[in-house]
């Protein structure tokens, strides 16, 4: 058994945590939702691509291979995001209480360097052996994919609820705010433009108003054309329409 399937073996044995019920009254900060809706729209993308992969085509191969690069980099970035900010808000109160999910976060960067020795190989490969090689990859990415569908599914849960217990959410916005203005303006942009067409539109519309509210004019006009670039049609317009709305009301 690879490492990778032991480990699969070991969180698919793991009990499924369900959500926390939010109070319908005054529903808390969810410090994991936009981000995370992001990464799995990106991850399954990702993974479709990766199985009807053609690797007899270089072209082709080396394209899908940077799109997985990418995820892999910002995976990564993710994990070092929440371990500075999350983990450590969630341990100096609670101690011991993002255990599993720090535990977890090692499993996933050696998982991380397996899938892009996989992907290195892929590269090299031909033949039959690239066929082999890219097998092996698409479904090594495919465990990698449930894990972490798994693991946000405990963070959104347990870490939501110990972040909920120990800080209100004045102060979780407040973990929030640094940890955006720790990730570098290009990230940043690159991260929106998963976030902004993965949300519902109510849940867009919520975030764009606080970012109207706590950014520059300018920046968040930057903001409103990368929305615009990554939305549908009908999503721009239910987003500008709620924007507007927003601004009406305000007025009166």
């Amino acid at each position: 058994m690879s490492p990778i399937d032991a480990h699969a073996t070991a969180t698919l044995r793991r009990p499924v945590v369900s959500p926390m019920p939010l109070a319908a009254e005054a529903p808390r900060h969810d410090i994991y939702l936009p981000i995370h809706k992001g990464l799995r729209s990106l991850m399954a993308a990702i993974l479709v691509e990766a199985g009807s992969m053609d690797w007899q085509v270089p072209a082709e191969r080396d394209a899908t291979l940077a799109r997985l690069d990418e995820l892999l980099a910002l995976c990564r970035g993710h994990l070092e995001h929440e371990n500075r900010f999350l983990h450590t808000a969630i341990e100096q109160r609670l101690p011991g209480a993002a255990a599993q999910t720090e535990a977890d976060h090692l499993e996933h960067l050696a998982a991380i360097d397996r899938l892009r020795s996989g992907a290195d190989e892929v590269r090299r490969a031909s033949g039959d052996a690239a066929g082999a090689a890219s097998l092996a990859l698409y479904r090594d990415l495919a465990v990698f994919v449930a894990e972490n569908f798994l693991h946000m599914q405990v963070e959104e849960s347990r870490n939501n609820a110990s972040l909920w217990a120990a800080y209100s959410d004045a102060e979780v916005i407040g973990i929030h705010d640094a940890l955006v203005a720790s990730i570098p303006p290009q990230e940043m942009s690159r991260l929106l433009q998963l976030i902004v067409p993965a949300l519902a539109p109510a849940e867009r519309a919520q975030m764009m108003l606080g970012m109207r509210a706590g950014m520059p004019a300018a920046a968040f006009e930057d903001v409103l054309a990368i929305a615009r670039a990554a939305l549908s049609g009908r999503d721009w317009s239910k987003l500008r329409a709620a924007l507007a709305e927003n601004r009406s009301a305000a007025a009166h």
